[in-house]
């Protein structure tokens, strides 16, 4: 009896662990300020956090069971993203375009890190999305700026080249001119 005793509080001390391991979990999710998803082998997302909700505008209850496909405006591009997390086990800084429960599309950073099993066996991703819209539209007005300064360069060179040419050409008229001075003083001394 006392063997059945030892095992049965180990068990119940075992689920315990595991209780407080589950909600460790949860509450670091819902911690992380990071958008995180849990998707599954058939591309089904079956997870997401509370900066995945913020993100996404959707409720956990909202998206999971959908695609991970439905959320993204490049749908075929996803199929290579899956071959290449296959291959590599995990894939960093895809760019992407996060489309809204609103219909906003949000440029987002994805890093996507292949799950398995005990065995080895492919059991799904976690995918991590970081809001890039401030980089981008800094990266829009640096290529802006960029894009004005080349002009203000060009116009700048514009007016050099137009200026050379005013002064070559004012240079070789003046040659010219003493040329012809000097031809015109020859004639007068041939003339004395």
């Amino acid at each position: 009896m006392e063997n059945r005793e030892i095992i049965e509080k180990k068990l119940e001390r075992a689920k315990e662990d595991l209780e407080d391991l589950e909600l460790y979990i949860r509450e670091f999710s819902a911690f992380l300020p990071l958008a995180v998803c849990t998707i599954n082998p058939l591309g089904r997302i079956i997870n997401i956090n509370r900066a995945a909700e913020a993100l996404t505008g959707y409720l956990s209850f909202e998206i999971v069971g959908d695609f991970i496909t439905d959320i993204f405006l490049e749908k075929e591009y996803w199929e290579r993203i899956e071959k290449e997390i296959v291959e590599k086990i995990s894939v960093r800084n895809k760019e992407l375009t996060l489309i809204t429960k609103e219909n906003k599309k949000i440029p987002i950073n994805a890093s996507i890190s292949l799950r398995k099993d005990r065995e080895g066996n492919f059991i799904g991703c976690f995918m991590a999305l970081s809001d890039i819209t401030e980089i981008k539209n800094l990266q829009q007005g640096l290529e802006e700026k960029i894009q004005k300064r080349t002009e203000e360069l060009r116009d700048r060179i514009d007016e050099l080249e137009h200026f050379r040419e005013i002064t070559v050409g004012r240079e070789l008229r003046i040659v010219e001119l003493k040329n012809r001075i000097r031809e015109l003083e020859g004639q007068s001394v041939k003339e004395k």
